[in-house]
């Protein structure tokens, strides 16, 4: 359930090719998404989701392939001037879980 409008940003996924189990640098995908910042102050009441190097969290669809060591580029259009162009990334990964389904994800970035 993704409520709200979120920011454009663009993700970039490394190292999605099965074909090698090296580490490649030059296998990137890069899929548009939207996300929204996540007030982390009720995560952080109860310990959960909170990891201490992050700088801050967002909130992405359920469906999405995202991963430790992937990252967030935000476009300008349609969001804040401040974000535009900063990159992300992705340090941890949890599922926001209602009545038995995932319901989101909550991205911790740095």
């Amino acid at each position: 359930m993704f409520l709200v409008n979120g920011m454009k940003a663009t993700l970039r996924k490394y190292n999605r090719n099965d074909t090698n189990n090296a580490y490649d640098d030059q296998d990137i995908q890069e899929v548009p998404i939207s996300c929204c910042p996540y007030d982390i102050s009720q995560g952080i009441a109860f310990g959960l989701y909170t990891v201490p190097e992050a700088k801050g969290y967002y909130q992405v669809k359920r469906d999405l392939d995202v991963r430790k060591g992937d990252q967030i580029v935000f476009i300008g259009r349609n969001t804040d001037p401040s974000f535009e162009g900063q990159i992300h990334t992705v340090l941890n990964v949890q599922d926001n879980w209602i009545f038995n389904r995932v319901e989101n994800k909550i991205v911790a970035v740095k």
